[in-house]
């Protein structure tokens, strides 16, 4: 109970420092530009695999950015202003506080995630009679629970750091490491087993598994399956091993959310404030 008041409290907050109306403006100028551009392009099927595979670059990039935005600051902010101490003055524990905290700046990503990608839904459907609303639906939840990944890692950060600036930095860090630098990792660890800098299409299972330990990439893996193109196809032929099907990338993505909330959670936990 002392969790979800503090919940509230968070969306309150949201309102009124215009955060909700702000994550939204984002998110409805470039989910929903982005489904008016793909009703534009002419060589579009409007399928719903079409559809799916033209968001998942958008989603990838955007959704993670957002997440982090909003989570990074949601307890060290406390901590510098002062407030925390009000705040834990209250009958609320240190886990109450980071437990609210996560599902009040969830709500604030997963309510403008779902208006927006329903107009987009929208907006598609009027222009193509292919398009089934089912399967689009599982890729917006699939979206909303890497949304919620990236909001528990940001406030999982939140929680492990002292000051904002640091914060930051590790949030900056995190988007880096998982957008930016995980295919030189990859590349890297080919490297490593094949002696060869370059990795080429079709890959080796473990290649792929490598690629999915993100949770981005863990994310697309998902989506994949979704829309019934999560064939891989391998390197030398065969069937996918089990360690690529989509529940070990469903846990994978699970991972990044409870693993650095609850390494955040015991550094606060002992934290000394």
């Amino acid at each position: 109970m002392s969790g979800s008041l503090i919940a509230r409290k968070e969306f309150g907050d949201a309102l009124r420092t215009r955060t909700l109306r702000l994550v939204s403006a984002v998110f409805a100028l470039l989910v929903v530009g982005d489904a008016y551009l793909y009703t534009l392009q002419s060589y579009h099927t409007g399928s719903t695999a079409d559809v799916v595979l033209h968001f998942v670059p958008a989603a990838r990039a955007l959704v993670p950015l957002v997440g982090l935005a909003v989570g990074y600051r949601a307890v060290v902010g406390e901590r510098a202003s002062g407030s925390i101490k009000i705040l834990l003055g209250l009958p609320h524990s240190r886990c109450d506080v980071v437990r609210g905290k996560l599902l009040g700046r969830c709500v604030v990503v997963a309510l403008p995630l779902l208006a927006s990608f329903a107009l987009a839904a929208a907006l598609v459907a009027t222009q193509y009679g292919g398009f089934a609303l089912v399967p689009f639906a599982g890729f917006v939840l699939l979206t909303l629970l890497l949304g919620i990944a990236f909001v528990a890692l940001g406030v999982g950060v939140s929680a492990a750091t002292a000051t904002p600036r640091r914060a930051a930095a590790a949030a900056v860090g995190a988007f880096a490491l998982v957008e930016l630098f995980w295919g030189a990792l990859v590349n890297l660890v080919g490297y490593v087993v094949t002696g060869s800098a370059s990795m080429t299409y079709p890959l080796p299972a473990w290649a792929y598994f490598v690629q999915q330990l993100s949770p981005t990439g863990a994310y697309e893996g998902l989506v994949r399956a979704l829309v019934s193109r999560g064939t891989v196809q391998l390197a030398g032929g065969g069937p996918a091993p089990a360690y690529l099907s989509p529940w070990v990338a469903l846990l994978v993505v699970l991972a990044w959310a409870a693993v650095p909330l609850a390494v955040g959670a015991w550094r606060f936990r002992n934290a000394d404030l």
